[in-house]
């Protein structure tokens, strides 16, 4: 009994804390797609000095992390696009960092939330970002950012 309770710990040991936290401060870009058969637009976010380390060939190609969400909760939502344990059908959150695959989750506590700044005279529209989120394994990311402008070479999708 005692080595199935051992055993049982030490599942739940990657689950007590988060290992990982990153903090997002570039905006990649954005395009037009579908969420469910609904139109939907997604946004793509990094780390400024994780995309300088990746051009010297010692990084990931695939350190970012993407919003989707549709073109009506993103309206809705009068800027606050919230999703806890997957209860939010019309807006995903995920990372893939350091090889790993980051997502929202069911089974796990998390949550992400973006906050959508209008523009004004002094400063553009930006993104706020906070979540957490966890691998199939269940190793979990902690995902924090400031007000990201929505500027990019990229296309513009806002």
């Amino acid at each position: 009994m005692l080595k199935i309770l051992g055993y049982a710990a030490s599942l739940l040991v990657p689950l007590t804390g988060y290992t990982t936290t990153i903090e997002l401060d570039t905006y990649l870009g954005g395009h037009q797609t579908q969420l469910d058969g609904k139109p939907a637009l997604s946004f793509i976010f990094s780390h400024n000095a994780k995309l300088n380390n990746e051009t010297s060939g010692s990084g990931s190609s695939s350190n970012n992390c993407s919003i989707i969400t549709t073109d009506q909760y993103l309206r809705q939502s009068k800027g606050r696009l919230e999703n806890i344990n997957l209860t939010e059908p019309n807006f995903y959150f995920d990372c893939e960092w350091e090889g790993k695959f980051y997502m929202l989750s069911n089974l796990y506590r998390t949550y992400a939330e973006v906050i959508v700044k209008t523009p004004d005279e002094n400063f553009p529209m930006s993104i706020h970002i906070e979540a957490k989120l966890v691998t199939l394994s269940g190793e979990r990311l902690e995902v924090i950012s400031g007000d990201i402008p929505l500027n990019s070479e990229s296309e513009r999708v806002w």
